[in-house]
């Protein structure tokens, strides 16, 4: 009975999001939290580290496993239901209201609306007045990009090889490198930058695949804000 079940949902039609195939595919605004995991053979498994994805608007989406990083970029979805998010991609086997159903060659994952508070933006209160970063030491941990604020002109188009979704910084060190910088698409052992240095008017400057300064707004209580080229990112360091 439940290989059947896994057998229908496998080849279940999507007409609810794949009725047109000239139309570009996309996901209601949502927010998602797998409620349960199987195995491709439909063997349901334990598992710890809940999933947990957020559909949002222009096609951008933000996703992460329970303490993992968290992931923010742009996604498309084919003609074949395939719902790529740069960093890994699926295939939508159910979308409804209250059912989202992905799978991939490891396993099968079952999503439910969430309702948890995990969605929420952690942001600082407006009143309080931004201290001076004036050492790369103030700095020091892993960052990860919760939030990204465009300048107006950005059409919404977002470049997963160049928007970054999260920052290393590790200090000084021998080899002149105080810190890694990660876009959407790097894995998590080869980030396309590195830091090299913060000056003294807050610019933080980054070699590698291209030089990039980040202009460090905010860091304090936890929370970091840079921008660059009019965006600004929102970064945390979540427990």
């Amino acid at each position: 009975m439940r290989k059947l079940l896994v057998l229908l949902i496998l080849l279940m039609p999507l007409t609810a999001i794949c009725g047109n195939k000239h139309k570009g595919l996309k996901l209601p605004v949502s927010r998602w939290r797998e409620v349960q995991r199987m195995k491709p053979d439909s063997s349901i498994v334990t598992f710890t580290d809940t999933l947990y994805v957020q559909f949002k608007r222009k096609d951008s989406f933000s996703y992460h496993n329970r303490n993992g990083f968290i992931y923010n970029g742009g996604y498309t979805i084919n003609e074949d239901s395939i719902l790529d998010f740069g960093t890994a991609n699926y295939k939508i086997a159910i979308k409804r209201p209250t059912t989202l159903v992905l799978t991939n060659s490891t396993g099968i994952y079952v999503l439910a609306p969430d309702l948890s508070d995990t969605g929420k933006l952690i942001v600082i209160e407006k009143e309080e007045k931004a201290l001076p970063v004036t050492s790369i030491d103030q700095m020091i941990g892993h960052w990860t990009v919760y939030k990204r604020q465009a300048k107006e002109q950005d059409g919404g188009t977002i470049d997963n090889a160049t928007t970054i979704r999260a920052i290393f910084i590790t200090g000084e060190s021998t080899d002149g490198k105080q810190g890694f910088v990660f876009s959407g698409s790097d894995p998590g052992n080869d980030p396309s930058w590195y830091v090299k240095s913060l000056g003294s008017d807050q610019a933080l400057s980054c070699e590698g695949k291209s030089p990039r300064i980040f202009k460090v707004l905010r860091c304090q209580k936890g929370e970091m804000v840079l921008e660059e080229d009019g965006v600004k990112y929102y970064l945390k360091q979540f427990k």
